[in-house]
């Protein structure tokens, strides 16, 4: 099964991320969101990094903690690979986040992703599974 797809768009790109759960679909959308910047089958679990967030909305909550792992590998250099994600309630999120310092001997950075944006965000259950729909400014 395919765990997520691309949404084609002008100046963004987007992606639609699944999971069983409401934390495997947080999961896979931060996965996608890496995976879209760097071809994640060269990175490492070597560290962990732990980001822990609060919003007033599960939505808010997504956009912000994708924000902030962005703001992470800006500024530390460090992309992700794997992700344990705790939600408590709808508005904090705790994460553990694996990967490695960026190396571009090793990493290739196929696009750079902005922001991440509100634009067409969706966060819903059908049939027992978790759909997230979120759009990337690049």
């Amino acid at each position: 099964m395919k765990k997520y797809e691309l949404i084609d768009h002008t100046a963004d790109i987007g992606i639609i991320a699944y999971g069983n759960t409401k934390e495997e679909a947080f999961e896979v959308a931060a996965e996608a969101m890496f995976d879209l910047i760097c071809p994640l089958d060269k990175v490492e679990e070597k560290e962990r990094f732990d980001i822990e967030v609060d919003a007033e909305d599960l939505e808010s909550l997504l956009v912000t903690w994708l924000n902030e792992l962005l703001y992470v590998f800006d500024v530390k250099k460090l992309i992700f690979k794997k992700f344990n994600v705790t939600l408590i309630g709808n508005n904090q999120l705790i994460s553990h986040c694996f990967g490695e310092k960026f190396d571009p001997k090793k990493h290739e950075i196929i696009r750079e992703i902005k922001a991440v944006t509100y634009n067409l965000l969706k966060i819903e259950n059908k049939d027992n599974q978790w759909m997230i729909q979120v759009v990337f400014d690049i």
